[in-house]
């Protein structure tokens, strides 16, 4: 081989390539970033959950969203009712990830015949889906065995007397636009397909209902997850069929509430339409339950299996919708300045902190201010004394950079005032761990409180080791419970703070023991009904 043509073959790549690589150069796509709440199992506790948010970044072209029988019409009104308000929403959601480059597929089962001229349907069936089958399955995945299925669905799950299952419906509700580069099928095999040709990874489902279709279709969550995909549930725009007269004889909304808890701890986790609209969260509009939204981010109480357990209990007996915004359960290392899901708060009735000594970034910690400037009621549980007292500043991650003309603090924002002005206190430390319980008193005169009703005149004892707080920094504080040690002068443990604008209920218990106590189950639930209605 001459010198020549060596050195032409050595090229030969790069010139088949040339007209390739400069215009894929050229455009790079850029990831957007989801929040996945999970409820895997506990290390601490046999048989307990967690709730975590783990962030990740997913490249649009590696992603699909599924529309599961958002039909035109459903046999049971209120169902109908409740597709018509969600539909909309997510149309806008579908709209956002459009426009960043993802495959939307429109999935209103048995109207395929409807679409069968529509490109979207001719998408879908070009691929070969007979191999696929064999991957999909039916019934339960194994991490569901054991799982007591949380509502009764029984008789149908529609509200309305009288009215029984039909088919009602011809095609999709015609407030979700389907775009000549959508795709259209609902067939869970004819998706793997397309799905495999196009690189998706990541796959969200959307539409109703969790509990039957959302969750049971051959394009549904189960089986995307027997397919190998990154699946997540859009949790605020999906709907159950439940009949609040079936166990466990909740409202509609809470039944929805359990199930999107069920999916979360054995099938998939879930994000909600803010990582993509960008706006509050969607709830119907009959949905009236007040909104408690609980932060956490701390290492040493198992805040985030306990407040799960108890917003459960909320969920359950008292009609309340729970939320929850998390950090990493870390006392150090890298990541645990931060907390996800801080949307809750634009709607909350009302905020539970435990936190530990975080930092966040200041458009984290402004929602945080800001809901408290807006004369929101607050609980705080124990370490929520120096929430957002880091002991030291904390650098941003990247570096904090930022254009040459601003000015931007390196340092992600504190607000060790927090304690004195929102709660009153004046946290100083604690004594040392004892081998004997703090025993908790009731102050003269506070007996017949409201957050104190049906507690034992005697007390109760605590495995807290307890907090200095004396004396309180607030004028407006009241003092109902103080905690004492051998040795000792009383500390106040738990006391109400109103301010005028804000009414503020603060405890340092919250050991996880303390749960355990029927008491102190007692207080916390009192407290949110006291929080929730001033008297």
């Amino acid at each position: 081989m001459g010198k020549a043509n060596f050195i032409f073959q050595l090229l030969l790549p790069a010139i088949l390539f040339s007209n390739v690589l400069p215009a894929q150069s050229k455009v790079k796509e850029e990831a957007f970033t989801v929040s996945l709440q999970k409820r895997p199992p506990s290390g601490e506790e046999q048989g307990a959950f967690i709730i975590s948010h783990e962030v990740q970044q997913w490249l649009p072209s590696q992603t699909a969203i599924i529309i599961c029988d958002m039909w035109d019409r459903h046999w049971c009104t209120g169902a109908t009712q409740r597709v018509g308000e969600m539909a909309p929403y997510i149309n806008e959601v579908i709209a956002a990830g459009r426009q960043k480059g993802m495959l939307i597929v429109h999935a209103p089962s048995d109207c395929m015949d409807y679409y069968k001229d529509h490109p979207g349907r001719k998408l879908a069936q070009k691929y070969e889906k007979k191999k696929y089958n064999q991957l999909l399955g039916e019934g339960l995945l194994d991490s569901e065995k054991g799982a007591e299925w949380p509502i009764d669905q029984s008789d149908e799950g529609c509200e309305d007397v009288g009215e029984t299952p039909h088919k009602a419906w011809t095609k999709q509700h015609d407030a979700i636009e389907i775009s000549k580069e959508d795709a259209i099928s609902d067939s869970g095999a004819e998706l793997a397909g397309l799905f495999k040709a196009r690189g998706i990874r990541n796959v969200i489902l959307t539409g109703v209902h969790t509990n039957m279709c959302v969750i049971g279709r051959s394009f549904g969550l189960r089986n995307m997850v027997r397919l190998g995909m990154n699946v997540a549930l859009l949790r605020d725009l999906t709907d159950v069929m439940y009949n609040s007269k079936m166990w466990p004889y909740v409202s509609h909304f809470t039944g929805n509430s359990l199930m999107a808890e069920y999916i979360e701890k054995y099938v998939c986790p879930s994000i909600v339409s803010t990582d993509f609209t960008a706006r509050k969260q969607f709830r119907f509009s009959h949905d009236q339950r007040p909104i408690i939204a609980f932060l956490t981010a701390e290492g040493e109480y198992r805040a985030n299996q306990k407040l799960p357990e108890f917003g459960r209990q909320l969920l359950l007996k008292e009609n309340m919708n729970c939320e929850y915004a998390t950090g990493l359960p870390l006392m150090e290392g890298p990541g645990r300045h931060n907390l996800e899901n801080m949307q809750i708060l634009a709607d909350a009735d009302l905020a539970v902190i435990f936190i530990r000594r975080i930092a966040l970034e200041p458009e984290k910690m402004a929602l945080i201010k800001d809901f408290v400037n807006r004369g929101k009621p607050v609980l705080g549980i124990r370490t929520a004394s120096h929430a957002f007292d880091a002991k030291g500043n904390v650098p941003r991650e990247g570096g904090g950079i930022a254009a040459s003309t601003e000015k931007v603090s390196g340092f992600l924002e504190q607000w060790p005032e927090f304690d004195s002005l929102a709660l009153g206190g004046n946290y100083q430390g604690h004594y040392p761990h004892l081998e004997e319980s703090t025993l908790i008193h009731i102050v003269p005169g506070m007996e017949g409180h409201p957050i104190l009703k049906n507690i034992p005149a005697e007390g109760f004892a605590s495995k807290n080791w307890l907090y200095k707080n004396a004396p309180l920094r607030s004028p407006h504080a009241q003092v109902l419970l103080t905690g004492t040690i051998p040795n000792e002068k009383p500390e106040p443990v738990l006391w109400i703070n109103s301010s005028g604008k804000n009414r503020v209920v603060y405890t340092s218990l919250g050991h996880w023991d303390d749960w355990k106590t029927e008491a102190v189950q007692k207080i916390f639930v009192q407290a949110i009904h006291y929080l929730l209605n001033p008297q």
